[in-house]
């Protein structure tokens, strides 16, 4: 199935949790002025080597791949600056502080939604363009040990 993306909307839970810490059933704080979210989900660091598959010393060698650790991968979100917004606040916390917190994304028209724990790892003023207004960047950490849970799942 298809999900559309435009209207999808963000939150951030209003306290932090441990890092294997449960997703709150309230608590949500929408983050205001998102204009991007980047990509949710994990990836594997690899070992290459390359080896022969035969016993011929002139066959050509293979390479091969084995996944060695899985990682999360960051999700840049870039929002309007708004320093009033209730959302955008808790963010700014969460970027000074050492805590996961719980982000949740509800795509639009009762859509599916995804919830996970993520460190916020880098916030930013992005300038961009001379004449456009100042955005906000940010970079959410996922933990690992939790997941990001899928209500298609459930």
């Amino acid at each position: 199935m298809l999900y559309p993306t435009s209207g999808s909307r963000l939150f951030i839970a209003d306290a932090p949790t441990g890092r294997d810490g449960a997703i709150p059933a309230s608590g949500w704080v929408e983050i205001g002025e998102t204009e991007a979210l980047g990509l949710l989900g994990i990836e594997w660091l690899t070992d290459e080597a390359e080896i022969a598959e035969d016993i011929d010393p002139t066959a050509a060698l293979v390479n091969w791949t084995a996944k060695r650790a899985r990682r999360a991968k960051p999700m840049q979100v870039v929002m309007g600056n708004d320093p009033t917004d209730p959302g955008q606040i808790i963010l700014t916390q969460a970027a000074q502080s050492m805590d996961h917190y719980p982000f949740r994304i509800d795509f639009p028209n009762g859509g599916p939604s995804r919830q996970w724990l993520a460190q916020v790892v880098s916030l930013a003023d992005a300038f961009d363009a001379a004449n456009g207004v100042v955005r906000l960047q940010a970079e959410l950490l996922p933990s690992t040990s939790t997941g990001i849970q899928r209500s298609e799942d459930t």
